[in-house]
C-alpha cells in the first residue's frame, strides 16, 4: 500500500541547536536572569581585622603570657567573594573568654541612669565605604586575664570577625579579692569574676600559694607574698585530699569564682600539689579586738574595710564568751551552727554574762564558729561570761546591697581554741 509523506509540524522540524537556544532563553527568563547578578546579591558575610599593632607574635602565648592594654587593627567588610563591600555600618566589639562575653560593667559603682547598651559592649566603630582604619580598643577591664579574643560584629548581618588569641597572664589571689572601689557600700560583695573560671598558678611576688586553713569541705589558699587581699576559700564539696594540710604548697588551683552568703570563694577546684611542705609560709593571725569591730551603721566603715582585706586569712580573737540561754538569736546559732559571739567590749550592767540582750543590733561583734558541739571541751553553757581565745579563718557573710550580716572566725582545729585567760595562752 502505497503511504503519503506528510510534513512534520514546524516546531518539531527545527534543527535541535535552535531548539537548545530556546529552551535556554526560556530557562534565563523563568530564573530571573541570573546570569546577571544585581549589586543587592552582595552581602556582608564576615569582618577581617588586621593588626596594626602590636604584632601578632607580640600577643602572648600559653607559656609566655603578655599584658596587652591596647590594640590598633584596621576592619574591611568582606562580601561573599571575599572582596571588600563598601558599605556603611556601625559594629560592636566585644571581649569573649572560653566562647562567652565577658561583662565589663563594674558591679561596685552606684546604679545612676539606665544604660541601654549590654554590659558587655566595649565600643562600637564605623565602618565607612567597607572600611575603618586605625581603630584603637582599650583592653584594661578587670575582668581580662588568660585567654581572650578580640570580636567584631555587625548586628543587623550578625558577620563576625576576632582578633587572634590573646594570652593575658592569670590572676593572683590579691587580684581575685580585691575589690574595685574598696570604697563603696558593697565592696566586700560585689566581683566582676562572679562565674568565670580561673586559674591561680602565680604569687603576687616572691611568695608561694600555701593551704592556711583546712576544713570538712574545703580549704583556704594564701599568697605568702601578699600583705593584703592575699587569702581566697576553696570549696571542695567534701574532706580535702589527705596530701592536702595546712602548709601544704600548691602550685595551681583552678575552678569557677562563686558566693555563699555573699562570701568570694572558688567552686569545683582542681587543686595541683607542689610536694612541699612550709609551715613557715602561712600568714600570721590577724588581731580581732575592739579596735576592729565592724560597723554597718557607719556610711563608710573604716573597720569593713578593713577587715575586707582579711576575708580566708588567718585570725584570732580573745574575748568574754556570751551565753547562749537567755538570747533567742545567740540559741538559735549555736543550736544550728555551732556559733557563738564573743564579747570585745560590752560593759552594760543589765548584760547576761557580760554580753547585752541587745548585742546583735547593728552586727558590731565577732562571732566565733566551732566544727561540733563539744570541739576541743568548748561549751558555751561553761564558758559564759569567761575569757577565751580562737583562732580560725575570717570569713564574712554579706548582701547584694552591701550590709555586712556578720564577720565569723572559723575554728579549723583543736590548737584554735584555749579556753584560759588570753595571758596564759600560747602566743
Amino acid at each position: 500500500m502505497f503511504q503519503a509523506s506528510l510534513p512534520l509540524p514546524a516546531a518539531v522540524s527545527r534543527p535541535r541547536k535552535t531548539l537548545r537556544r530556546i529552551l535556554s532563553a526560556s530557562l534565563v527568563l523563568a530564573l530571573g536572569q541570573c546570569d546577571r547578578p544585581s549589586d543587592s546579591d552582595h552581602i556582608l558575610t564576615s569582618l577581617r581585622l588586621t593588626l596594626q599593632k602590636p604584632t601578632s607574635s607580640s600577643l602572648g602565648s600559653p607559656s609566655q603570657p603578655q599584658q596587652v592594654d591596647q590594640l590598633t587593627f584596621d576592619v574591611d567588610a568582606l562580601d561573599e567573594k571575599g572582596q571588600v563591600l563598601p558599605i556603611d555600618a556601625k559594629l560592636d566589639t566585644f571581649i569573649a573568654a572560653g566562647g562567652s562575653r565577658l561583662s565589663l560593667q563594674n558591679p561596685c559603682a552606684p546604679v545612676t541612669a539606665q544604660s541601654t547598651d549590654p554590659a558587655w559592649l566595649l565600643q562600637r566603630i564605623d565602618l565607612a565605604g567597607g572600611r575603618a582604619q586605625g581603630v584603637i580598643a582599650n583592653l584594661t577591664a578587670p575582668g581580662i586575664f588568660g585567654r581572650i579574643e578580640l570580636n567584631l560584629e555587625d548586628p543587623t548581618s550578625q558577620a563576625l570577625g576576632s582578633s587572634p588569641s590573646i594570652y593575658y597572664p592569670n590572676p593572683t589571689i590579691s587580684r581575685v579579692m580585691q575589690p574595685l572601689d574598696p570604697n563603696a557600700l558593697n565592696a566586700s560583695y560585689c566581683t566582676p569574676l562572679l562565674n568565670r573560671q580561673v586559674v591561680i598558678d602565680r604569687t603576687s611576688g616572691d611568695g608561694k600559694l600555701v593551704v592556711s586553713s583546712l576544713f570538712q569541705n574545703g580549704l583556704a589558699i594564701s599568697d605568702s607574698s601578699a600583705a593584703e587581699y592575699g587569702s581566697i576559700y576553696v570549696f571542695t564539696f567534701s574532706r580535702p585530699d589527705s596530701y592536702l594540710r595546712i602548709g601544704s604548697v600548691v602550685s595551681r588551683v583552678s575552678g569557677a569564682i562563686a558566693k555563699f552568703n555573699g562570701m568570694t570563694q572558688i567552686a569545683n577546684p582542681v587543686i595541683t600539689p607542689a610536694g612541699e611542705l612550709r609551715n613557715e609560709l602561712v600568714p600570721q593571725p590577724q588581731v580581732l579586738d575592739k579596735t576592729r569591730l565592724p560597723d554597718n551603721r557607719a556610711p563608710n566603715p573604716v573597720n569593713n574595710k578593713w577587715l575586707t582585706k582579711y576575708i580566708a586569712s588567718p585570725v584570732t580573737i580573745s574575748g568574754i564568751v556570751c551565753e547562749v540561754q537567755n538570747d533567742e538569736s545567740r540559741r538559735d546559732n549555736w543550736i544550728k551552727y555551732n556559733t557563738v559571739v564573743i564579747n570585745l567590749v560590752d560593759s552594760d550592767p543589765a548584760s547576761v554574762a557580760g554580753c547585752s540582750p541587745g548585742m546583735n543590733f547593728g552586727f558590731s561583734y565577732f562571732s566565733v564558729q566551732v566544727p561540733g558541739k563539744g570541739f576541743a571541751g568548748f561549751d558555751p553553757l561553761v564558758m559564759a561570761g569567761k575569757e577565751a581565745t580562737f583562732v580560725g579563718m575570717l570569713q564574712n557573710g554579706v548582701s547584694t546591697s552591701g550590709k555586712t550580716l556578720f564577720w565569723t572566725v572559723a575554728v579549723r582545729n583543736t590548737g584554735d581554741v584555749c579556753l584560759l585567760p588570753k595571758a596564759q595562752c600560747p602566743k
